[in-house]
């Protein structure tokens, strides 16, 4: 059975699977930062008594939600977080109207504060935590708070209330106004490294929407795409398994709800390999994979698993042609000192990483 969304062992269960997990947090009236995505507890209370920022923790506790310090005291967690394998995408939440909290760029700003002071301890990788948010504000809070975690903003901009319908609906025209090369732009005018984005702005009729030539997962729009992102992280989602494969290819991480360790082989035939960055396959072993029959792959990958080296473990020479090799395909700029430079502080963000979505993926 897999296990909640944003719980704890949904964010073991992803951090085991694939590179890396991502997870909601939200700030309770006493200063605590919970694993919770949702605006509101269900219920027929007011709205206004069921946000989690008017709540004390310890109510909030009572309702099955696990705080953030909790999930720092899973061993297991931490270590493959502080590996420099694994990656970890933590999006700040701003609280639903009814909440009376306005200062939505002084709360996040509070948010990192207590995020960076909890993580302080644990000498993370530089290229292991990626902190993000929905909010125009991201950017105003960082400076407010001084934090130095790498930071991006999402896109489209999405208000942080309503059905998930009703949101996309309001995010429409910010959806239309901002291209991809305009979203890069931006991101790397604010020092942000990554750039996370609805999979609508690389795939699908939605991207033609935008002025200029589209970008695409194929073709002349990827290379188009490669021009305008370089080393640039590009952060996507959804990651339906149909495009798993062409998003990896085209230097994409995937924020993936797919975190089923039961699926063996993708849509077209070919194996599924969940950790191309924290533990990439060789040739040897990718070829083994894909020419076994659907019945032996479960055995294999298991074996797979068991014998390859995590990216921390592959000896220096060796990482180093590896990002060599990525940057050529994708059409990085600079050279291959930039490119390989702290590779043990993680891969660089424009490497293609699945991560899992709430960590378990998303309760649909």
């Amino acid at each position: 059975m897999r296990p909640a969304e944003n719980s704890i062992a949904a964010l073991e269960h992803g951090m085991r699977f694939v590179d890396g997990v991502e997870f909601d947090l939200r700030l309770s009236a006493d200063g605590e930062l919970m694993l919770w995505h949702d605006d509101l507890f269900t219920g027929n209370s007011p709205k206004n008594e069921r946000c989690l920022e008017v709540m004390q923790s310890a109510e909030i506790s009572a309702k099955g939600v696990e705080k953030f310090d909790e999930l720092l005291g899973s061993q297991e967690f931490t270590e493959l977080w502080r590996s420099s394998s694994k990656t970890v995408n933590i999006e700040l939440k701003v609280p639903h109207p009814a909440a009376k909290i306005s200062d939505n760029a002084n709360h996040l700003a509070s948010m990192m504060t207590k995020l960076e002071d909890s993580l302080n301890e644990f000498e993370l990788p530089k290229r292991s935590t990626m902190v993000y948010g929905f909010s125009p504000k991201i950017a105003e809070a960082v400076k407010i708070s001084g934090m130095t975690l790498p930071n991006t903003q999402l896109s489209p901009h999405l208000r942080s209330w309503g059905k998930t319908k009703i949101k996309r609906l309001i995010g429409s025209p910010n959806f239309i106004s901002n291209s991809v090369a305009g979203l890069i732009r931006d991101r790397r005018r604010k020092g942000m490294p990554v750039v996370g984005m609805a999979l609508h702005y690389l795939h699908g009729w939605e991207r033609f929407v935008h002025p200029g030539a589209p970008v695409s997962l194929t073709g002349k729009g990827l290379n188009r795409l490669f021009r305008i992102s370089q080393e640039m992280g590009l952060h996507v989602w959804p990651a339906p398994l149909k495009l798993e494969t062409i998003m990896l290819e085209a230097g994409i991480t995937l924020i993936s709800d797919h975190i089923d360790p039961t699926v063996h082989s993708l849509p077209a035939g070919e194996v599924r390999w969940p950790r191309p960055a924290s533990q990439p396959l060789d040739e040897e072993w990718r070829n083994k994979l894909n020419s076994a029959d659907e019945s032996e792959r479960p055995d294999l990958l298991l074996e797979a698993a068991d014998s390859l080296p995590m990216w921390h473990e592959i000896p220096d020479n060796i990482q180093k042609t590896e990002i060599i090799s990525d940057a050529n395909k994708w059409n990085w700029s600079g050279s291959p000192e930039s490119w390989a430079r702290d590779l043990k502080q993680g891969r660089p963000w424009g490497c293609a990483r699945i991560i899992g979505h709430r960590g378990s993926g998303e309760e649909h």
